[in-house]
This record gives C-alpha cells, structure tokens and sequence, in this order.
C-alpha cells in the first residue's frame, strides 16, 4: 500500500505533467493583442483586476507571473488556469492616397511611390474578439524550496484591416504571436526575522514560441494580370510573410515581505533576439517561397512593486514597469530577391515605463472586491509610426472580485476599459504611410480564472 507521502508525490507529479501537456496545447493555439508597444499584461484575472499591481504580495500560482519568488508561500500544489477576451476598436483617418509611377528604386527599375491628394477617409479596424490563455503550477517541496511552470502571454500584436483599405501598401495584417512556458524554482533565503518575515529569491528560464504573420499589397506593372482597385487606384497583389521560431530567455525575483502589513517585489525578464527562418512567402494567397526570414528585438523588462495592508481585510499595490523597448531599432523582412531581398524597417522606439495601483478588500471568508488603474505609455517613435502598432499612451480602469467556493477552489473574475490616446503622424511616402490620425479607440477586456489547491 502507497503511504500518504506517495500518494502526494505521484498526484504532484501527474497534476505537473497534465500541466506540461496543456502548456504545449496553448503553444499551438494561443493568439495574442497588443499593449502599448506590444507586451502582454492580462495574464491572470486577479492581479489584472487590481492593475497588475500585486508583484510585493503573492498568495496563489500566478504569483509564477506577477513575482515567481512568491511561491515558496505557496503550500502543497497549487494549479491555476483561465483565459482573458479582448475586444478592441480603432479608427484612423487617412488623407490623400498612394501613386506609383515608373522610375528608380534602390537603383533599380521599378515603382516609385508617391502621396496624391488630401482626400480624409476614414476607416475602422476590423472588429474581432482575442483570447488570451494562462496556465500556472507551484509545489513546495519543503519549507524553503518550490518549483514551478507558468504558460503565459508575453507579447502579441494584431492588427486587422480589410486588403484593399487605403494603406494597405504599408500593411493591412500583421500578428505576432508569443507564449511563454517558464519552469522555475524559488528559495527562501530568511525567515522570521525581525526585519524580515521572508527572503525569497527565485529563477526561471523563458522557452517562448514566436509566430508572425504579416501582409501588405505591393504595387506592380501593367503587364500583371491582377484587377485594377477603385481605390488605392494602383494595380496590386497581395504579398504576406509567415512563420515561427523558438527562443530563450530568463528570468529573475525577489520578494522581501517586512512583515504582515508590507511587502516588495523585484522582477527582471530578459530580452532575446528573434530570427523567424523558413518563413513562407505569399501572393494572393499562393505559397511562393519557403526561405524567407524576419528578424527582430525583444526587450527585456524590470517591475518593481510594493503592497501595503493598513488593516487585515485591505491591501494596496503600487507597481511600476520599465521596457527597455529600444532594443526595436529595427524591423528586417527578407521575402527573398524577387520581392527586394532584405529590407530594414527603421522603428527606434523608446525605453517606457507602465504604472498601477491597485486594491483588494476581502469583505468576508467568500468574497474579495478588487480594483486598479493603470497608466501604459507607448513606445513608438512617431517619425517611424505605420500601420503595424495602431497605438498609443493607453489608461486601463478595471475591477474584479473573487469568489473563495471552497478551502481547494477559488474563481477571479476581471472587467476593464482600456482607452487608447489619438496620435497623429505625418505621411512618408517612401514608407507607404499616409498623414494619419489615429481616433481615441479603446478595448473591452474580460478576465476569469481559477485556483485549485491540493
């Protein structure tokens, strides 16, 4: 007969490797929005509700994402999982429209293109609805020590417009999909101290799978046999590039709880760079070639957050994040000698930082009332703006409550309106971009998750 040790240890066991075989699930269907830039922060319906601003105080397995250090608190195995929808809504307003006329381009023959006319247009993003899974499991192997495996969103970017809108010629799709599977392990340094109730340090390495798919029209001659559009007015195909890459990366926490009442939390993530090899070209939706690539930079981040419990029932976050986001100097496509070899695509943004304050308030045994606000500036350089990152310096205001069913089952659930700031930026003809007025948009975000402990 199994003792009630093994017992534990193989339900531990069983319960990870369902995790493991999951996470590799998500890999394969996970579709991400973008933030301002494009990072990815609705990773967990609890702290999402209280602005993300939780990373000095942890007390389930999403601490894996707000401050992996945290889950040395965590008693036994602990499970979380859930998912968030993001409905966003953008308009811009165009003026004039792209010409192309015969001439040289990179010393070569070819279509110089040109801005005609300052006719406004307006146009709305196509309307659609993400979602946006986690997945989170500690076990605490003794009082000190505890690993775990988190499978998040980190990045994602989407942009949707129909292919024939006006400035389709600098791109009407583009999605950059990420998810994360983090194996980490936690120690806790120092205990019950009079200047500290704990030391918690913890390291994780990042294994992230990167998709892209990314689409524009492209002007051609008469010769090519492609209806003529009433408008951009030039004759055109359609031209996408699409693949994946594996990459790595780590991370590293510190949570130092003073005591009951107050608690800091560090987070580094590391950056990587991204080669996306073996990317499939495509005309009109015709596969063309198969060796093409793209390459970029991913930032690295550092958050830091303190949590502040004036009275048992409340606690208050204050959360700060710096993305280094000038690591995006450049964008680079390769789609191969027939459509321009390898062309750089100039972005230079810049180093952002993201702040939230948040609160909880357990009001009795069941229920716990939460909320946050939260203030992202984006990155883009406006002299490089295109139609790839339809942002801007975004406020999210969101509240949520948790639902404690039983000492094994917890359900969070999170709501938020997050507002876009207009942005306009000038037309560059060489880049395809238009004068350009980007509206106030805004998204609707949705948040469930739930905890099982055992």
């Amino acid at each position: 007969m199994e003792t009630s040790m093994h017992k534990n240890t193989k339900t531990a066991t069983n319960s990870l490797l369902t995790a493991l075989a999951l996470s590799l699930a998500l890999v394969a269907t996970t579709s991400a929005v973008h933030g301002a830039g494009f990072a990815i922060y609705e990773n967990d319906a609890r702290g999402f509700a209280m602005g993300g601003a939780n990373a000095g105080k942890s007390d389930d397995a999403a601490a894996l994402y707000s401050n992996p250090a945290g889950i040395t608190q965590l008693p036994g195995l602990q499970i979380k999982a859930g998912f968030s929808l993001i409905q966003p809504s953008v308009d811009v307003t165009t003026y004039g429209h792209m010409e192309f006329t015969p001439g040289l381009v990179n010393g070569q023959p070819g279509l110089v293109p040109g801005i005609v006319g300052s006719e406004a247009t307006d146009t709305s993003m196509n309307n659609y609805t993400e979602v946006v899974p986690h997945l989170y499991a500690t076990y605490r192997i003794n009082d000190d020590m505890a690993v775990g495996l988190a499978v998040f969103v980190p990045y994602g970017l989407k942009s949707d417009f129909s292919s024939n809108w006006v400035g389709a010629y600098n791109n009407y799709y583009t999605s950059i999909e990420t998810v994360e599977i983090a194996p980490t392990f936690a120690y806790r340094l120092v205990h019950d101290q009079p200047w500290a109730k704990q030391i918690s340090v913890a390291a994780g390495i990042a294994i992230t799978n990167i998709a892209a798919d990314i689409r524009k029209r492209v002007a051609i001659g008469a010769t090519e046999t492609i209806p003529q559009l009433s408008n951009p007015y030039t004759q055109s195909m359609q031209l996408g590039l699409s693949g994946d890459s594996w990459e790595y990366g780590y991370n590293f926490a510190i949570q130092w709880e003073v005591n009951d009442q107050i608690g800091f939390g560090i987070v580094y993530r590391s950056g990587f760079k991204v080669k996306i090899t073996g990317a499939d070209v495509k005309r009109d939706g015709t596969t063309v070639a198969s060796n093409a690539w793209g390459k970029l930079e991913l930032p690295e981040s550092w958050t830091f957050g303190v949590n502040y419990s004036p009275v048992a029932p409340l606690n208050i976050g204050f959360q700060a994040t710096r993305t280094n986001w000038s690591a995006y100097d450049t964008l680079t496509i390769n789609a191969g000698a027939a459509y321009g070899g390898e062309i750089p695509y100039p972005k230079e943004w810049s180093d952002v930082w993201r702040y939230s304050i948040g609160a909880e308030y357990q009001l009795n045994n069941a229920l716990a009332l939460r909320g946050g606000f939260v203030v992202d500036k984006d990155p883009v350089n406006t002299a490089h703006a295109d139609y790839m990152v339809p942002s801007n310096d975004r406020q999210i205001f969101s509240a949520g409550l948790g639902w404690t069913i039983s000492n094994n089952v917890t359900l969070d659930f999170a709501a938020a309106y997050l507002k876009i700031k207009s942005a306009r930026f000038n037309g560059r003809a060489d880049d395809k971009v238009l004068e350009t007025n980007m509206h106030t948009g805004h998204a609707l975000i949705f948040s469930v998750s739930a905890s099982f402990r055992f």
